[in-house]
């Protein structure tokens, strides 16, 4: 069984490199051939990041979002509490669903406010990228420091 763990976390993270270089290859390399002061024509990029900006200033969105993830989390809780005739398996699965998208809630809200706490200081992109980066890397220190003490 821990082959097979091992064996996917090495897939998936193969894959996210490849994504990442394949995202970076297409980034790389491309410099405007307009002289200065003339306007550049919007590339699909930028028309994916202002409709992505639009998307997540809107207070639909984020209420949406919250209904979505109580609902989820409520039906994985009660899933997990076995409050019908669920399957064992079904239990099981609701409390490492409901586990891990606590965790990601939670590491979402500690790298946003440490990257918006960096950029409110006046500091730029990367070094908010960096702050948010380093306090997730110290929660995850932190939780494997607690399953070796206490697992």
């Amino acid at each position: 069984m821990t082959e097979v763990v091992y064996l996917t976390s090495a897939v998936l993270m193969g894959a996210l490199l490849v994504a990442v270089g394949v995202a970076v290859g297409r980034r790389e390399g491309r410099v405007s051939a307009l002289p200065r002061g003339e306007p550049e024509h919007a590339s699909r990029w930028d028309a994916a990041s202002e409709s992505l900006t639009r998307l997540t200033r809107s207070p639909t969105t984020w209420t949406l979002t919250f209904l979505a993830l109580t609902v989820g989390v409520g039906v994985g809780v009660i899933l997990f509490v076995g409050g019908g005739p669920v399957p064992e398996g079904t239990q099981a699965l609701a409390g490492v669903a409901v586990a891990g998208v606590l965790a990601l809630v939670v590491s979402a809200f500690l790298f946003v406010g440490t990257y918006f706490t960096a950029k409110s200081k006046g500091r730029s992109t990367a070094w908010g990228v960096a702050e948010g980066t380093i306090a997730l890397g110290l929660l995850l220190i932190g939780a494997i420091v607690l399953a070796l003490v206490f697992g």
